[in-house]
């Protein structure tokens, strides 16, 4: 059915006339009956009533008229819709994260969204990179800002952009009794308890690089969170070493309440990180909006 059509039939509803209404389209009177009878005859039923000084509905003409109307308001609020969409005004995000991305991501992105963008709704996982691309595959998540050799290695599925590498280290609180140590060793930093949360491959393979097979994350780590904040609070309250990204501790060891390790020097020490989300999937201007901010927040980083 042409909407046009059911355009021609509401003009003369409310006009009142076939010459008023005809102006107000910008038709000829006799194209807008034409138009009319059209509809008729698709709709084998007589929506005027003939011969009276103003258009009369008939029983049919009102109940077309009725969902004439209701199509042209959702035609109105599709429009106003596509429109708050292209303005990433409107529109829904669901985003993984790592938990090292999302220890330094996570808070200022949806403090950025609350303040710029508040009527797009945001919904966030947090999981191992891994759990997260079988939530990817599934789509329940939009994209994924994780472990960059995992999403790398993701095949042809995922798309890949890398952000960066970011260093790792291990810290403490400034009044650990590891800090009074004239050799820290390995073995000096297993007798304290050790944290950490899900790290990335790369860090992984040097520590077992370094330190040999004990260092493997599940004989080395006591205290096992993929909730960053916790895992800080934890460190600054008792003798509990972090191990993990530099970067989530920065404001603690700016103002001196955390300090890092010194531990054996290694450049190769780093996780590296990306953003990845399926394979020729258009971005929506809400994951424009997700792009955007990661790219420019892990620069400053």
């Amino acid at each position: 059915m042409d909407s046009q059509k059911l355009k021609h039939l509401l003009a003369i509803v409310d006009h009142g006339t076939f010459s008023d209404a005809a102006r107000a389209v910008h038709l000829t009177q006799p194209a807008l009956s034409r138009s009319i009878r059209s509809l008729e005859d698709e709709l084998k039923a007589q929506l005027f009533d003939r011969g009276a000084r103003r258009a009369r509905l008939t029983a049919f003409g009102e109940l077309v008229a009725e969902r004439a109307r209701r199509i042209r308001l959702e035609m109105t609020q599709l429009q106003r819709d596509i429109e708050l969409l292209r303005g990433a005004q409107e529109g829904q995000l669901n985003v993984g994260f790592a938990p090292g991305p999302a220890a330094l991501l996570l808070t200022p992105f949806l403090i950025h969204m609350a303040q710029k963008h508040p009527r797009i709704k945001v919904r966030t996982e947090v999981s191992s990179t891994q759990a997260l691309l079988k939530s990817l595959d599934h789509e329940s998540i939009d994209a994924i800002v994780g472990d960059g050799y995992i999403l790398r290695a993701a095949g042809n599925d995922v798309e890949f952009e890398p952000l960066g590498d970011l260093h790792a280290g291990l810290v403490c609180r400034a009044s650990h009794p590891i800090l009074s140590e004239s050799v820290i060793d390995f073995d000096t930093i297993r007798r304290y308890p050790l944290a950490t949360t899900t790290l990335s491959t790369a860090i992984t393979r040097r520590l077992t690089y370094l330190w040999g097979p004990e260092a493997e994350q599940d004989r080395l780590f006591t205290l096992h969170c993929n909730d960053l904040e916790t895992l800080r609070q934890v460190t600054l309250a008792s003798d509990t070493m972090l191990f993990g990204i530099l970067a989530v501790t920065r404001q603690e060891r700016a103002n001196g309440t955390i300090i890092e390790v010194p531990i054996t020097p290694d450049p190769g020490r780093y996780g590296h990180y990306g953003i990845a989300r399926t394979t020729g999937r258009t971005l929506s201007p809400a994951l424009e909006l997700l792009y955007s901010f990661t790219r420019q927040y892990w620069a400053a980083m």
